[in-house]
């Protein structure tokens, strides 16, 4: 059985995961580490026997990097193909987006990739994040430069959306609790191209850190106009920009810039590793942390089913409650009442167009 099925009528034993991932669109070069991942874990899953003798059905659906699709992308995976649970999006926003349905209709929901906070801020019980927040992994950034490096100002420079801002106001009153200065804050809309305006103001402060949070595609423009201002400050971005795909479009700007990350190619753990092995041997290019985290993600929706006896909704949901301890390339799942991961924050930077890790 293909690893991908689009039609095929359900059966009451199989396992059925549905994924909504950002195939086309702005987002897309995060949708292909979800394609990517998702798929190696299946087969990997398949290969080994599947969930109780029968292939796991994955079924796929494009959510245009568009909230607005999302929702229909969800409504379409529940209502008409019946899958058991969900596991996505690759981007915030979508995922805030569609995870109502998942509420709505009791279907459990696994993400590894989004990153903002909101995502496991609603209050919704049926929704699950095995990576940490992006408020975590930025504040995390800050303080090892404050702490270790001496920074004692900073400035930020940040999309106006849900995914840009509640992550950077966190880090932003972490720096203050630590004594350094949050110099400037400045904001731009998705889709700008022209960021000098907000990046004059902030060179005025000649701040020791600048954080930029957004997507790859505004944020090598700005890194390239932080290079062509001649601003000296040390730039630091998030998690979602510390792909390829930055450096390809950032250029010689991307040099030195400062991501945290939930993993890293590298590792010496033995699942870390064997997965680096495979990923590298099916697609021919080193994962990254959005590709181990939505690998994951499937993983833990398939230890799910086995720990809550079963494939229903009902029994994955219970499932997911018994995973303390479960151990993943995130690190082992400690989910909170939020149904919201801890885990472990590294730092990686970019030297001659290759994500190496930080020299600590």
């Amino acid at each position: 059985m293909n690893a991908y099925a689009d039609d095929q009528v359900p059966d009451a034993q199989e396992l059925r995961i549905g994924f909504i991932e950002s195939i086309t669109g702005p987002a897309a070069s995060y949708g292909e580490e979800h394609t990517q991942g998702t798929q190696l874990a299946i087969e990997e899953i398949n290969k080994a026997g599947g969930y109780n003798g029968h292939p796991v059905v994955a079924l796929r659906e494009d959510d245009k990097s568009d909230p607005a699709s999302s929702i229909t992308s969800a409504k379409k995976l529940i209502t008409q193909k019946k899958v058991d649970a969900i596991v996505g999006s690759s981007a915030s926003l979508v995922t805030i987006a569609f995870s109502k349905e998942d509420e709505r209709y009791k279907v459990p929901l696994v993400n590894g990739m989004a990153g903002s906070p909101k995502v496991t801020e609603q209050g919704y019980k049926y929704t699950w994040r095995i990576k940490i927040t992006d408020q975590q992994t930025d504040t995390k950034a800050v303080e090892y430069f404050i702490k270790h490096k001496g920074a004692k100002t900073i400035g930020f420079l940040v999309e106006n959306s849900d995914y840009g801002k509640p992550p950077t106001k966190g880090a932003a009153e972490r720096a203050k609790e630590l004594g350094a200065q949050v110099v400037a804050y400045e904001e731009y809309n998705r889709g700008d191209i022209d960021f000098k305006a907000q990046l004059s103001k902030i060179r005025e402060h000649q701040p020791d850190l600048l954080f930029i949070h957004g997507y790859y595609t505004e944020g090598s423009i700005i890194a390239r106009q932080i290079h062509d201002l001649g601003i000296k400050s040390q730039v630091i971005v998030n998690e979602g920009q510390g792909l390829p795909k930055f450096a390809e479009l950032a250029g010689k700007a991307a040099n030195g810039v400062v991501f945290p990350t939930t993993w890293l190619v590298g590792l010496p753990d033995a699942r870390s590793q064997q997965f680096e092995k495979a990923y590298e041997a099916k697609w021919g290019q080193k994962p990254g942390a959005f590709a181990a985290g939505s690998y994951e993600a499937v993983y833990t929706v398939l230890e799910a089913a086995k720990r809550g006896d079963g494939a229903t909704r009902a029994q994955i949901q219970a499932g997911l409650s018994k995973l303390d301890g479960f151990d993943t390339l995130l690190g082992p799942i400690h989910f909170d009442v939020k149904n919201q991961n801890d885990g472990e924050v590294r730092l990686a930077h970019f030297k001659e167009d290759k994500i190496e890790p930080l020299p600590l």
